[in-house]
């Protein structure tokens, strides 16, 4: 597995990139993340915040819907902004944000960064063609990762390729209404420094075609039943404003996922009051073939091709896609959405695991709906793949500003799977679950509150398995401002499922509880210093198949600011975990466009530094060091990951042009 990385934040100028904090945009990110555990790379998650930092909406113009895709925003601050912005007959000055009641400043803060003011309207792809010599901007990203200590992939000449791995993007725009862009990649071990290459160009406002993109692009819908990109917010720390969905419809894809996208082509047509959007994709994947049958036995998603039996995966099955959605709005505050699409797998799809699909067609229809009721929200999709109903149904009430409360249900029936699909949920696939989920976020004089539970049951057997299996989850996090420039949050969760375990050579189901307790204490000492520690415990409780694990972690965070165009920031670790089992994880401040969240267990300590500089002719320069030290083990990760030795150091190298 490869650690997370997440497409992150792209600096659409010097002088955006002064107006920016990074580290504190980061940080509110963060928080909507905290139950990320996978080691994924280059998901998308952070797709959105990417687009409107170089997208920022023009608020004079903007609807409710268009403010909702901040993933700070809920509808009541979104309607009071609306509301604020007709009296006033527009917002010119981020100043006459702060006037808005019930809305507090740090939310002003958060939003900020992706809102346009003044009277400037949207540009028409006519009219920036005219001047496009005068709005062009580019802007060229390139980066290098280097693991120090050398992985068994190489010592044994496994790994065919270079040991560095290397990232460049070009993004080339004018006035929001063009742009072209470009991503090559090679990871480490890799032959060739092109090994993945993408390339997308997208145009807007052509008359009543509001947007056509052409090469790479994804694409999402309603609540991600049947269509989504391949990651999304989830349960954390916020629990109401992130489990309804804001789907982006078609966008440009820029990340790094080497199988997660569609290549093709996309446009929106808005006409009648109708917003149409077709598709078209045809793309290779990489999978294991069955040489014997001639059917894809699964797909490779993890985009390494270092050895050659990995190369020999490359490309070895096609996706062709096709379809449309349309959405309307019969009355204000009302929108109904219908999608259709087809997906085609050439060699098809083995047959052998009866949980999954198989054959090479497969149709999907979906119906997605949101509308509002004075302080009240509802949002679903009903999703229908030729076979079942997969459904889930979101009501979210704000009784005032300062309280609010979602309830959603949810229904992903055995027989239902769609190959793109993202919806909410206890498990990574949209298929075999039944959950209810409640929670609320309160305001109060003495703090934050934010609270849920999640109760979910798996009804049918899985492939591993002869039991259905159930569970739940409760989270509570309290944030409070103890003085002016220091604040606390405290976090408890806990989580019950149903595992499977041999006990006297029989199969039985037993529960197994994961209890998380975290305090944090971020302290700004000073306009160019800033603290943070936290200290985190995790305790499993002993039962019939399992003895007791526990676990620690204490961080210390430092960022020190000496001037505007340049930062220091630093971080050490100590952790000390029973097993795997108990690992704790922590998000990492990175380079700009790598986000790190490293699972820690065993017993060490890890620390990195982080320096970064601005230059006043549009060159940021970015470098990281970072070491994992674990002095009781002899051999670190496995596989041809396997390092010998229990020391793990890596630097990191990123240069950003922006013209």
């Amino acid at each position: 597995m490869k650690k997370i990385v997440f497409a992150l934040i792209i600096i659409s100028s010097i002088h955006s990139f002064a107006q920016v904090d990074t580290t504190q945009l980061f940080e509110n990110v963060e928080s909507l993340l905290e139950d990320a555990s996978q080691e994924n790379e280059d998901s998308q998650i952070f797709d959105s915040i990417e687009y409107l930092l170089n997208n920022p909406i023009l608020l004079n113009e903007s609807s409710i819907n268009e403010l909702l895709q901040i993933p700070f925003l809920d509808l009541p601050a979104a309607r009071a902004i609306i509301r604020h912005r007709n009296l006033l007959g527009g917002i010119s000055y981020k100043e006459q944000l702060y006037n808005i009641e019930g809305i507090s400043s740090e939310l002003i803060e958060k939003i900020i960064p992706f809102l346009k003011l003044g009277d400037e309207k949207s540009t028409s792809f006519f009219d920036t063609f005219t001047q496009f010599s005068q709005n062009l901007s580019l802007k060229y990203r390139t980066r290098m990762q280097y693991d120090i200590q050398e992985r068994l992939g190489f010592s044994n000449n496994k790994f065919l390729g270079s040991r560095p791995k290397y990232y460049n993007r070009f993004l080339i725009n004018s006035s929001n209404a063009f742009q072209l862009g470009a991503v090559i990649e090679k990871d480490a071990g890799e032959e060739s420094l092109t090994d993945f290459s993408s390339l997308h160009l997208q145009i807007s406002e052509l008359g009543f075609v509001k947007n056509i993109l052409l090469g790479d692009f994804n694409y999402e819908f309603g609540q991600g039943l049947a269509l989504w990109s391949p990651y999304s917010f989830s349960k954390g720390s916020d629990a109401v404003k992130v489990i309804s969905k804001r789907a982006r419809d078609s966008y440009q894809y820029s990340s790094t996922d080497e199988n997660k996208f569609f290549r093709g082509a996309s446009f929106q047509i808005d006409i009648l009051g109708f917003k149409i959007i077709p598709f078209y994709s045809f793309n290779s994947l990489d999978a294991s073939i069955d040489s014997t049958t001639n059917t894809v036995t699964s797909f490779t998603e993890d985009g390494y091709h270092r050895t050659l039996s990995e190369i020999r995966k490359i490309d070895s099955a096609n996706e062709k896609v096709f379809g449309i959605m349309t959405h309307y709005a019969p009355i204000d505050n009302t929108n109904l959405g219908f999608l259709f699409y087809n997906s085609t797998f050439t060699p098809s799809i083995s047959n052998t695991n009866i949980h999954k699909p198989s054959g090479s067609d497969h149709s999907y229809y979906s119906l997605s709906y949101s509308t509002t009721f004075n302080r009240i929200f509802f949002t679903g999709e009903f999703s229908f793949n030729n076979l079942s109903v997969a459904s889930i149904n979101n009501l979210e009430i704000f009784l005032e500003n300062n309280f609010s409360l979602i309830i959603s249900l949810r229904n992903y029936p055995r027989n239902y799977y769609s190959f793109h699909s993202n919806g909410f949920g206890e498990k990574s696939t949209t298929q075999n679950e039944v959950g209810f989920y409640s929670g609320f976020y309160w305001k109060t004089s003495f703090g934050v509150f934010n609270f849920y539970y999640d109760q979910f049951k798996i009804p049918v057997a899985g492939s591993n398995y002869n039991f259905s299996a159930q569970g739940n989850d409760f989270l509570l996090n309290y944030y409070h401002r103890i003085f002016q420039n220091t604040t606390a949050t405290l976090r408890f969760k806990s989580e019950t499922k149903e595992q499977v375990e041999i006990i006297s050579n029989e199969f039985k189901l037993i529960d197994r509880r994961i209890t998380n307790l975290r305090l944090e204490i971020n302290h700004k000492v000073s306009r160019i210093l800033q603290m943070r520690t936290r200290a985190e415990f995790v305790f499993i409780p002993s039962n019939i198949a399992n003895s007791k694990e526990t676990g620690s972690l204490f961080f210390y965070d430092l960022k020190y600011i000496p001037f505007n165009q340049f930062s220091i920031q630093s971080r050490i670790i100590f952790f000390s975990t029973d097993s795997y089992n108990s690992r704790i994880y922590e998000f990492e401040n990175d380079l700009i466009g790598v986000m790190t969240n490293p699972p820690l267990y065993g017993e060490g300590f890890r620390w990195y530094l982080l320096l970064k500089y601005s230059t006043k002719f549009g060159l940021n320069v970015s470098f990281k060091y970072s070491e994992l030290h674990k002095p009781n083990e002899k051999a670190l990760s496995s596989g041809d990951s396997e390092i010998f030795g229990n020391l793990d150091n890596k630097i990191s190298l990123q240069l950003d042009f922006n013209f």
